[in-house]
């Protein structure tokens, strides 16, 4: 890659930096992957897929900006994670051009984009943030299409745009795939402007209260005081302009709500005004709750978040099930901060009978005003796909009131004190959106699959006839089919004190293994005296670094954890003795499995590159079984205990750091 080359993908990659908060510049989307699709033109698809994690690094680098606050190591790690995206798309894009270039190459790579954009917001690592429509937040005519096809169908359009002035760049026969780029955009475009046609009928006054409290603020019982006091100040405000239905942000009052002088409180302040009222908490330090209060002072129900963010909000409580808030005015559905951006989770409030949306939200410890921006900028989309007023109550901004056509009708700024007022009103009936769901996303994937089966088949064909890839997927599915299975059927062991009993799917892990292992020499999957100690000791130091990366994040949004798992901490050391027998039965386990069997299998089939990443990533699949935090542990452990296979064929001195892991980051998980 020369240097026009690199140029080129940075280039497009800071046009997307651009088109996202801040500064804003959303219009700049409609080109901006045009240079990397110009570089990416007729490449192999490994130099395809190399430049997609290169605009990738640099695109989500700049847009994720706003992670340093937790750490450089923090931000690297994300932004490398999110560049295999945009890797996967450029090398699906190679394959799909070079197999079926023609008229329809300019639909057919905008599904490509629109799929993996859909993909990579599933399942309990997804985060739909940052994908290509959202830069059009601020374009109603644009987002209105998201009430068919929710925000990946505005990602489709961007995506399109893009590709036909990439195939008219590159195409001689250019009349017919941008005539039918055009007619894709304007139907949508004429869409958007007939809703837009139609006015959004109002009928009462609801109320978003921004008290202004900054993300690390003084505590203490005076303080606390005042701020609750205040919070009864601001809802008073609102009350006196006419708002019947008010709602507090994110844990906005520092007291619980359920504590009997709160609640009189709050039902004294709802009595006097007549009003229904949202209230928030982070109860009992372990369940982020709202509750609603009817004008008679009644509470009506209470929400607790069901959703949380992976590492910040570990160790809380989360809610069973998405409980719609009814008040007189309207059937609330509640979405809490990270929560609202994901579309499935309002939709399944629309489908619950919800007349209205709310987030409650504090982005305060974010820092800086980009990562607020950015999430706010995903209301909108919230509003539109369900046809619903969305009220954004945010600690210290961005708050608005969101019309159901996505327009911003009331603002606050970020770092402002106060109170927005809006005309609303209870709306019902269903989108095809809120109907049918994420057909267009799942359809973007199938049409995605169908374009890369030809050469999907080949390959399979080719490599089954190699033996090597066929025993390196074997040895990768029955050990984690046994351990699905077992941890499905039983359940994990419960840990505390008392003697050591395994869980049921490491027995299984352990079983299964040591069966495909039969006629290996142990000499070949690691299992060895020799260097023992210097891959000890690097595996050793990577968890230490892992821990210490782990508690400054934690120390940048609160109280850094302790630094040891609590089962450590039990009586009579029996606790702590069976704990470390279990970690390190995970530990053998895990690493017999991974960086043992499919470890040599993968070197085999493709060289020490695939030995590394394929463990790694098997490993994380394993560990969803655990949740994000696990999953994340899976993949960063797993390349860095990868690396270190590679240099020394050393099993049992990574069993034993892969089971310090399991100890020194137990704020995170715990041992199977």
């Amino acid at each position: 890659m020369g240097p026009e080359d690199l140029l080129a993908v940075l280039l497009s990659a800071a046009g997307v930096i651009l088109a996202f908060p801040l500064p804003d510049l959303g219009f700049i989307a409609w080109v901006a992957l045009v240079p990397l699709f110009l570089v990416a033109h007729r490449r192999p698809p490994g130099d395809a897929f190399r430049l997609g994690y290169l605009w990738g690094l640099a695109a989500y680098g700049g847009v994720l900006w706003w992670m340093t606050a937790f750490g450089l190591v923090v931000w690297a790690l994300a932004a490398a994670f999110a560049a295999l995206a945009p890797a996967a798309a450029m090398l699906a894009i190679a394959w799909v051009e070079r197999d079926r270039d023609g008229p329809f190459i300019v639909l057919w790579i905008p599904l490509v984009w629109t799929a993996v954009e859909f993909l990579r917001s599933q399942g309990a690592l997804g985060i739909p943030w940052a994908l290509l429509g959202a830069t059009q937040h601020r374009a109603p005519p644009v987002i209105q299409i998201a009430s068919v096809g929710g925000v990946y169908a505005v990602s489709f359009l961007v995506a399109l745009v893009n590709v036909a002035l990439y195939v008219i760049l590159t195409r001689r026969a250019v009349l017919a795939p941008a005539a039918g780029a055009g007619v894709v955009l304007a139907a949508a475009l004429l869409y958007g402007v007939n809703v837009l046609r139609h006015p959004v009928p109002a009928t009462f006054t609801a109320a978003v209260v921004q008290p202004g409290v900054a993300g690390r603020a003084q505590a203490g019982p005076g303080f606390d005081r005042r701020r609750f006091e205040d919070l009864g100040g601001l809802t008073h405000q609102a009350a006196a302009r006419g708002a019947a239905l008010i709602v507090w942000p994110e844990t906005a009052s520092p007291a619980d709500i359920l504590d009997p002088r709160a609640a009189a409180a709050i039902r004294s302040w709802v009595r006097r005004d007549h009003v229904s009222l949202i209230a928030s908490s982070l109860e009992g330090g372990r369940a982020n709750s709202a509750f609603a209060f009817g004008p008679t002072g009644a509470l009506l129900g209470r929400y607790d978040k069901v959703r949380l963010v992976p590492f910040a909000e570990y160790g809380e409580r989360p809610g069973r099930a998405r409980t719609v808030l009814r008040t007189p005015e309207a059937a609330i559905g509640i979405a809490i901060c990270y929560e609202s951006i994901f579309p499935d989770i309002a939709r399944q409030y629309a489908r619950r009978g919800a007349t209205m949306l709310a987030v409650l939200t504090n982005d305060a410890w974010f820092g800086g005003r980009a990562a607020p921006a950015q999430h706010a900028a995903l209301a909108p989309f919230r509003a539109v796909e369900e046809r619903r007023y969305l009220l954004r109550a945010a600690n210290e901004g961005i708050s608005a009131i969101i019309d159901p056509r996505g327009r911003t009708v009331a603002g606050l700024r970020l770092g402002a004190r106060g109170i927005l007022t809006a005309r609303v009103a209870p709306l019902s009936g269903l989108t095809p959106y809120a109907r049918y769901g994420d057909v267009f996303g799942w359809a973007a994937v199938l049409a995605t699959a169908a374009l890369l089966l030809p050469r999907s088949l080949g390959f399979l064909a080719e490599e089954a006839g190699t033996g090597v890839f066929p025993r390196l997927l074997a040895q990768s599915a029955l050990p984690f089919l046994g351990l699905a299975a077992a941890e499905r059927l039983r359940g994990p062991a419960p840990i505390g004190a008392g003697p050591v009993v395994l869980p049921a799917a490491i027995v299984a892990l352990l079983a299964v293994t040591a069966l495909l292992s039969l006629g290996h020499p142990a000499r070949a999957l690691g299992f060895r005296l020799r260097s023992f100690v210097p891959a000890a000791a690097a595996g050793l130091a990577a968890v230490a670094a892992l821990t210490l990366i782990a508690r400054h994040a934690f120390a940048a949004h609160g109280p850094a954890p302790p630094l040891l798992t609590p089962v450590l901490q039990g009586p009579h050391g029996t606790r702590w003795a069976a704990t470390l027998v279990r970690a390190l039965a995970v530990g053998l386990a895990f690493e017999w499995w991974l960086r043992g069997l499919v470890f040599a299998a993968a070197a085999g089939w493709r060289g020490e590159v695939a030995a590394v990443l394929w463990p790694a990533f098997l490993g994380m699949a394993a560990a969803s079984l655990r949740g994000p935090e696990a999953m994340a542990w899976g993949l960063c452990g797993g390349v860095i205990f990868g690396a270190i296979r590679a240099r020394w064929a050393q099993i049992p001195a990574l069993a034993v750091a892969h089971a310090a892991g399991a100890i020194l980051l137990g704020f995170l998980f715990s041992p199977w």
